[in-house]
């Protein structure tokens, strides 16, 4: 078949070695190394921002794994937000635990223009955090380090 390339066998060191140093390297940012079927994870000795509404009507939900050391049994969160679309107050968001403990909260805050954003609160741990996205409408994952002070005078998801 014209334009089709045949196969060529590489065996030079010197060319396999050229080659290997001129590709990109991956990474989990460069979602190369993920585990299977994780969207994002995150490690630190910060509160975490989940995730952040991106409309007004929203309705989205997440598996939280997450354990509050490096050497502690992680603890499963199931985490459900949603709201009309034509409400730019607090959404609903619930947290159900699922094995393990409520030992982070889940907090958030909505600021006027409806915008919300979904926290994990760090208080005395360093905790690690891998997260499966279930359902998305009207959300952003963000999973970036954030100060408690982000969601001062907000709520608390009910717990179920």
């Amino acid at each position: 078949y014209k334009g089709m390339m045949e196969k060529i066998d590489i065996t030079a060191t010197g060319v396999v070695d050229s080659i290997r140093n001129k590709m990109a390297v991956a990474t989990v940012s460069n979602k190369g190394l993920m585990p299977s079927g994780v969207l994002s994870e995150f490690q630190g000795a910060y509160s975490v921002l989940l995730f952040e509404t991106t409309s007004t009507p929203v309705t989205g939900s997440i598996l939280l794994s997450i354990s509050a050391i490096s050497s502690g049994m992680p603890s499963l969160y199931y985490i459900s937000i949603s709201r009309a679309g034509d409400v730019t107050g607090n959404p609903n968001l619930k947290v159900k635990v699922l094995s393990g403990s409520y030992n982070i909260k889940i907090k958030a805050k909505t600021e006027a223009d409806g915008k919300c954003r979904v926290y994990a609160e760090r208080l005395v741990y360093t905790p690690i955090l891998n997260v499966l996205l279930m359902s998305s409408f009207g959300i952003s994952m963000k999973m970036e380090a954030a100060d408690n002070s982000a969601f001062e005078g907000g709520f608390e998801a009910t717990l179920e």
